[in-house]
Order: structure tokens, then sequence, then C-alpha cells
């Protein structure tokens, strides 16, 4: 009569460890592939973040590549001028200066593109924000240089108003 009532209790203890560690399987597939659904969303957005950045990369570069390719153009236009020979002291060293500022500018270009082309997902907004102000100080310099033109003409080439 001992033995029914241990029976049974071992009968009972054993359906609660089984079913206890099925829910526990359960519970770890669970989380298994909740763990899964994370790490896809995460990497759904990294890549979203990595198309983004790059694309702004790709635009930055685009912009500081057409400056220099104006800073160029200018140079060697004021290249042209002095190798043309101006006489007058004056007017050489204004050329001479102008050529030297636009050695500066295009420096200051290159040095943000190769900040740009060096540039990855961690560094981005350092190296935009590096890049944007290189940017907007060579078109405020572009600006203050169409300024002294239109001073010195009395005309305003650049329809600005100054």
């Amino acid at each position: 009569m001992k033995a029914l009532p241990l029976t049974l209790t071992a009968f009972l203890l054993s359906g609660v460890l089984v079913t206890a560690c099925n829910d526990a399987g359960d519970a770890t597939e669970q989380t298994t592939d909740q763990l899964q659904e994370n790490r896809k969303e995460m990497s759904d957005a990294s890549d979203e973040s990595n198309k983004e950045w790059r694309a702004e990369r790709d635009e930055a570069s685009r912009e500081l590549r057409a400056l220099r390719e104006d800073l160029v153009r200018e140079q060697e236009k004021e290249r042209a001028r002095l190798a043309d020979g101006i006489k007058d002291a004056g007017k050489r060293a204004e050329c001479e200066t102008r050529i030297a500022e636009l050695t500066v500018n295009i420096e200051r270009i290159d040095a943000a593109q190769r900040n740009v082309d060096g540039s990855n997902d961690r560094n981005w907004q350092e190296v935009k924000a590096g890049s944007r102000k290189a940017a907007d100080d060579t078109k405020n310099w572009f600006q203050r240089q169409a300024e002294l033109i239109d001073k010195k003409t009395n005309a305003d080439a650049d329809n600005d108003g100054h």
C-alpha cells in the first residue's frame, strides 16, 4: 500500500518536471526568435543609416569637387593674365595675391575632400561639419571677391545690389 502513494507521487513529480522542461524549451525558443527579430531590425536600421550617411558623403564630395573646379578655373585665368604680362606693379601684385588666395582655398577644399573620402559612419558628423565649414568659407571668399570687383568697376556684375 505504501508503494501506491510513492508511485503516484513519483508519477506526479515526473509530469510536473516534463511540463516545466517543455515550458522552458518554449520560452527559450521564443527568446531566440525575439533575439533574431531584434538583430534583423538593427541590421535593417544600420543598412538605412549607412545609406543615409553615404548619400550625404557623396553629396558633400560632389560639392567640394565643384568648388575646387571653380577655384582652379579662376586660378588658371589669373595665371594666364599674369603670364600675358601686367605692366602696372599694383595690378600685378593684386593678381599674385589673388593667385595665392586661390591656392589657399584649393588647399582647404583638398583637405576637406580627403577627410570626406576617409570618413566612416562613426566620424561622419564631425567630418560633415568640417567640410560644410570649408565649403561655406570658400563660397564667402568668392562672394567677397565679387563685391571687390563690383566696387572697383562701379558695376554690379553679380546683380546682388552691392
